[in-house]
């Protein structure tokens, strides 16, 4: 688990890398790179393996989150992403609730940002006049920054589960009832 922790939070971190520096010019150009690219395999490898180790292990509930640049699947993502909150949310994870707020405001603002660019670029075929993609674009720098947030927060999690895995750290013991 801690891999796949620290590879979830490498394509977060490529993700709003990716994002921070977006112009007009590089989001209309398309919103993948060779870097996001690789950085969403690797994600996607790691959450597959942790996924089924984590099932077999009975340890987690099984979730699967696709990324995609369309901006209704995004927003649409935001759904189930919610739902995986929930858990960390009532257990009091303090680091995955970061990540999963800072994961549901990064698609929020993604799936805005590429509706918005949407809009603009339709209204611009209409007008045949050049799209105002500003706040696409704003919207879209704004979503890199929870990207950086919810990197941080996984790889809270991921430096936690190593310093377990190698006892540098020890377990929490459950408070007892009294």
């Amino acid at each position: 688990m801690p891999v796949a922790y620290g590879l979830f939070a490498f394509a977060l971190a490529v993700y709003g890398i990716r994002f921070a520096s977006v112009s007009a010019a590089t989001l209309a150009a398309g919103p993948a790179t060779v870097a996001l690219n690789y950085a969403v395999l690797i994600a996607g490898i790691a959450e597959t393996l942790a996924g089924v180790l984590a099932v077999i292990k009975g340890s987690a509930y099984p979730g699967y989150v696709t990324p995609d640049a369309l901006a209704w699947y995004v927003l649409v993502l935001i759904v189930p992403v919610a739902i995986l909150a929930v858990p960390a949310v009532i257990h009091r994870e303090i680091a995955f609730s970061v990540a999963f707020v800072a994961l549901i405001v990064l698609l929020l603002l993604l799936g805005l940002g590429y509706h918005n660019l949407n809009d603009a670029l339709s209204g611009a075929a209409a007008s045949g006049k050049p799209p105002a993609v500003s706040t696409a674009v704003d919207l879209v720098k704004a979503s890199s920054w929870f990207g950086f947030i919810a990197a941080a927060a996984i790889w809270w999690v991921f430096a936690r589960e190593v310093y377990l895995a190698t006892g540098l750290l020890r377990a929490r013991r459950p408070r007892s009832a009294s």
